[in-house]
C-alpha cells in the first residue's frame, strides 16, 4: 500500500508540473487558431464596430505588395451568415482558398473530407450538432438581413482544434463570394496572415522585428502583430498554474503524512525484528541503513509506477476541464518525479525508522514501541506556529498574504496532525471517567478505554480529521463558486445584444422599442479587457448603463451595488469587485484608473461587488464614452427579427452567446476543484487502507483473546465498531472545526489574487 500512495502521489505531482507547459501550449493554440503557422496577422483597426470591418482594393494591394518583400500573405475572411432550414442559426463563418489553408492551418476531421467546390461547406462539431446536420446533407445558407439564399452540401464535420475553435463553417473564396454577394452594402471582416521568409530577410539584410516594422509603417491602417501576445498567455496561465501548483504541493503533504502514518504502524510490527537484529548485534545505524533501504525501493518503485499514471491524471485533468491538451512527459519531469518520489518515501520514513532504530533494546524486548508516541512538546509547537502565521495571514498585507498562506496551511497540517492524538486520549480518557461504575453505559466505557490505548485509532482519526478538513473546505469553495456563477448568468435583465456603430446605436435603440415581444431598449457601453492602472496583470469588464436605467439593464443589486453611489461621489463613480480592490489597495472613496479604447479614465471607488469576476460598474451619463451596445429584453421572436433585421448594421447575439465564455472559463476552474476533491477522497482512501493493513495483526490476536474469552463474533463486531464511532467523531469534530481555519486561510490568499469569495459569511 506504500507503494501504491507513492506512485498516486508522484503521478499527480508530475502531471501538476508537466500541464503547466502542455496548457501553455494549448493557450498559444487558441491564440493562433486563425493564423495556423504564420508568424504575424494584419487585421484592419475601424473604431466605429468591432464586429464589421472592410478593406478596399487599394489598402490591400499595398499590404500583399509590401508583404511579398518578406514573405507570401494568405487572405481570410471571417463573416457571419444563417444556415439550416428557415431562420438557421447564427455562425461564424471563415473563408479562405482550402489549398492555401492546408499549407498553414489544416482542417482535422471527424468524418467526410474537404474538396474544392462551390458550394462546399465544412461544419465545426458544435455548429453539426446545432442545426442537426451531417456530411452529405444539404442545407440553406443567406446573408442576414437577405430574402435570398444558397444551398451548400456539408462535405464534413471537423474537429474542435484548430481554424475551429474561433470559426463554425469553412467555405472556399468562391462559395463566400457567391454568399456575400445576396446581401448589398456588406461589410467583411477581412484578416491577413503573414508568413515570413528567412532567405528573403537574409537577401534584404533585415531581421524580424524590422521587416514588421517596415509593413506597418507602409500599410498604417492595418495591425500588425503576432498572433500569440505573451500578455494574453500569462494572464491565461496565472490562475491555472497557481492551482497546479497548489495541488502538487497539497498532494506531497498529504503524501508525506499518509506514507508516515503507514510507515510508523509497519514499523510497530518490526518492533521484534529490530529487536532480533540488535540482539545479534546490529548497530543502531546499521539497522536505521537497512530500514532506510526498503522505504528508498518503495519510493524508486512508486516513482516508475507514478511516471506511468501520470499519462491517466493528464487525461482525467483533460476530461474534467474540457481542455484538449497535448500531454507529454520529459525526460526531466520523469527524473524529477523519480527523485519526488524516493524523497517522499525516505523523508517521510525517517522519523519512524531513526526513533526504532535508536529504542532501547530493553524496551523492544517489553514491546513498549515508541514508534507512535506523541509527545504534548511537538504539539504545542505545531500549534503555536499555526496560531502566529494564522494571525499573520490575517493582518498581512495583500502582497505577501498569498505566500504566507501556503505555510499557514502546512502549519495548521502539522498541527493537526500533532494535536490529533493528544484529542483522541484525553476526550476518550474524560469519557472513560464518566462512564465508570455505570452499567448502563458499559459498552460506551469499553469503546473509549479502547479508543484511549489503540493507538492505530490515533493514527486513523489523523487522517480523517485532516481528510474532513480538506473536504469541507473545498466543498464550501464548490459551492461559493457555483452560486456566484449562477448570479452572473443572471446579470444582464437584458436578453438581446447589438451591437453596431456608436452612430447608428440610438435610431436602432428607438426603433428596438417598437418591435413586437420587446420590453425595453437600452444604451449601455459593454468593454472587456480593459486594462487596470497600476495592475498590468489584470484586465476588468466594464459595464456601464445611464443611471435612470441601470437596474433595467443589469441586476446590479443582486452583487451588493449601491447604485444611487455612484453618482453621489465628485468624478465618475465605479464599483470593483471586492477581492480585486483588496489586492490593489483600494477602499470606497480611492481613485483608481482604466484604460479604455486606449484612453485613461479615471473613477472613484463607490461600493464593492461580492464577486470574484474581475468586473466594475460605472454611470454612463457620466463617462466620456459613446454606447457601443443595446441591450434589449425580448422573446425568441423578437430575437429573430432583430437578428435579420440589423444584421448588416451590427451583431445581434443573446447575451448567453455574448458573454458564454466567461461562464465556460468558470465552469472549467470549478471541475478543476471538483478534481482536486476527488483526489483528496482517493488519499484519504488510501490512508485508511494502509492503517487497516498495517494494523490487521493487532486486532486478529485481541479478536482472538476476546473470544477465548466467551465474547462473540456480534459482541466483537459491536466493541470495535463503537470504539471506531468514539474516534471518528471527534475527528470529525475537530476536523469541521479547523475546516473553518482552513478556509479563511484560503479566503485571504485567493484575495490576492483577485478572486473574491465570502466563504465565512
Amino acid at each position: 500500500m506504500i507503494v501504491l500512495t507513492v506512485t498516486i502521489a508522484v503521478a499527480t505531482f508530475v502531471s501538476a508540473l508537466t500541464l503547466r507547459s502542455s496548457v501553455r501550449q494549448t493557450a498559444e493554440d487558441s491564440y493562433r487558431a486563425l493564423s495556423g503557422e504564420c508568424e504575424l496577422e494584419a487585421t484592419l483597426s475601424e473604431d466605429y464596430s468591432v464586429y464589421y470591418l472592410t478593406s478596399d482594393s487599394a489598402t490591400y494591394s499595398a499590404l500583399e505588395e509590401e508583404c511579398e518583400k518578406y514573405g507570401e500573405l494568405y487572405a481570410g475572411y471571417l463573416f457571419y451568415a444563417s444556415f439550416g432550414a428557415g431562420e438557421g442559426s447564427f455562425a461564424a463563418v471563415y473563408a479562405t482558398d482550402a489549398e492555401q489553408l492546408s499549407e498553414y492551418n489544416g482542417v482535422s476531421f471527424l468524418e467526410g473530407e474537404s474538396k474544392k467546390t462551390r458550394t462546399g461547406v465544412v461544419l465545426s462539431e458544435a455548429f453539426a450538432k446545432k442545426i442537426g446536420a451531417k456530411t452529405g446533407d444539404y442545407i440553406s445558407a443567406s446573408r442576414y438581413g437577405s430574402a435570398q439564399g444558397v444551398t451548400l452540401v456539408v462535405l464534413g464535420v471537423a474537429k474542435p482544434v484548430g481554424v475551429f475553435r474561433q470559426a463554425d463553417a469553412l467555405l472556399s473564396e468562391e462559395g463566400a463570394t457567391r454568399l456575400l454577394s445576396l446581401g448589398d452594402g456588406v461589410q467583411v471582416y477581412n484578416k491577413f496572415f503573414i508568413d515570413l521568409s528567412d532567405q528573403k530577410m537574409n537577401s534584404l539584410g533585415v531581421t524580424k522585428e524590422q521587416a514588421k516594422e517596415a509593413i506597418s509603417t507602409t500599410c498604417p491602417l492595418f495591425d500588425v502583430a503576432s498572433p500569440v501576445k505573451e500578455k494574453n498567455v500569462e494572464v491565461t496561465l496565472s490562475y491555472q498554474s497557481t492551482l497546479l501548483f497548489m495541488i502538487a504541493l497539497i498532494v506531497a503533504v498529504l503524501g508525506v503524512i499518509l506514507i508516515y502514518t503507514a510507515v510508523s504502524l509497519v514499523m510497530k510490527n518490526r518492533v521484534s525484528v529490530a529487536a532480533l537484529f540488535k540482539s545479534v548485534g546490529a548497530t543502531n545505524a546499521g539497522l536505521t541503513w537497512y530500514l532506510l533501504a526498503e522505504a528508498l525501493l518503495y519510493g524508486l518503485l512508486g516513482g516508475l509506477l507514478g511516471i506511468g499514471a501520470s499519462y491517466g491524471v493528464g487525461a482525467l485533468f483533460g476530461a474534467v476541464t474540457g481542455s484538449v491538451i497535448s500531454f507529454s512527459v520529459g525526460w526531466l519531469g520523469a527524473l524529477l518525479g523519480v527523485l519526488f518520489g524516493v524523497a517522499l518515501s525516505v523523508l517521510s520514513a525517517l522519523i519512524p525508522v531513526l526513533r526504532l532504530s535508536y529504542s532501547p533494546l530493553y524496551d523492544m524486548l517489553h514491546e513498549a514501541s515508541p514508534v507512535l508516541a506523541v509527545k504534548a512538546l511537538p504539539a504545542a509547537v505545531c500549534g503555536a506556529v499555526f496560531i502566529a502565521l494564522f494571525l499573520w495571514t490575517a493582518f498581512a498585507t495583500i502582497s505577501s498574504a498569498f505566500v504566507v498562506g501556503i505555510f499557514a496551511f502546512l502549519a495548521l497540517l502539522a498541527a493537526l496532525f500533532a494535536v490529533m492524538p493528544l484529542v483522541v486520549k484525553g476526550a476518550s480518557s474524560l469519557i472513560v471517567k464518566l462512564t465508570a461504575n455505570k452499567p448502563r453505559a458499559g459498552m460506551l466505557h469499553l469503546a473509549a478505554a479502547g479508543a484511549k490505548h489503540n493507538r492505530h485509532a490515533h493514527s486513523g482519526a489523523r487522517l480523517l480529521a485532516i481528510a474532513i478538513m480538506a473536504v469541507v473546505g473545498v466543498a464550501a469553495l464548490l459551492g461559493e463558486s457555483n452560486g456566484q456563477l449562477s448570479s452572473f448568468k443572471s446579470l444582464f435583465r437584458a436578453n438581446i445584444v447589438i451591437s453596431a456603430s456608436s452612430d447608428n446605436l440610438p435610431a436602432i435603440a428607438a426603433e428596438t422599442k417598437t418591435v413586437e415581444g420587446v420590453s425595453g431598449a437600452y444604451l449601455a457601453y459593454v468593454g472587456t479587457r480593459c486594462e487596470l492602472e497600476g495592475d498590468k496583470g489584470n484586465t476588468v469588464t466594464l459595464l456601464a448603463a445611464r443611471g435612470q436605467e441601470f437596474e433595467e439593464v443589469f441586476r446590479a443589486s443582486e452583487f451588493g451595488v449601491d447604485v444611487s453611489s455612484l453618482t453621489r461621489v465628485s468624478g465618475c463613480g465605479a464599483a470593483m469587485g471586492g477581492g480585486l480592490a483588496l489586492k490593489m489597495g483600494l477602499s470606497v472613496g480611492d481613485k483608481f484608473a482604466l484604460v479604455v479604447e486606449n484612453t485613461r479614465v479615471e473613477f472613484v471607488l463607490a461600493s464593492l461587488i461580492d464577486t470574484p469576476l474581475t468586473l466594475v460598474f460605472a454611470d454612463l451619463s457620466r463617462l466620456n464614452l459613446a454606447p457601443n451596445v443595446c441591450l434589449a429584453k425580448g422573446n425568441q421572436e423578437a430575437y429573430s427579427h432583430l437578428a435579420e433585421k440589423y444584421a448588416l448594421e451590427g451583431a445581434v447575439y443573446t447575451s448567453e452567446d455574448a458573454f458564454g465564455y466567461v461562464i465556460d472559463l468558470a465552469v472549467a476552474y470549478i471541475r478543476v476543484f471538483t478534481l482536486f476533491e476527488i483526489l483528496v477522497c482517493v488519499f484519504a482512501f488510501l490512508g485508511y487502507l494502509n492503517t487497516a493493513v498495517a494494523s490487521y495483526r493487532d486486532r486478529k490476536r485481541e479478536r482472538e483473546l476476546l473470544v477465548a474469552a466467551g465474547a462473540s463474533n456480534r459482541d466483537v463486531t459491536a466493541l470495535v465498531l463503537s470504539e471506531n464511532a468514539v474516534v471518528v467523531a471527534l475527528s470529525a469534530a475537530l476536523g469541521a472545526l479547523c475546516s473553518v481555519a482552513l478556509l479563511f486561510i484560503v479566503q485571504n490568499m485567493l484575495k490576492t489574487l483577485g478572486l473574491y469569495f465570502t466563504l465565512l459569511g
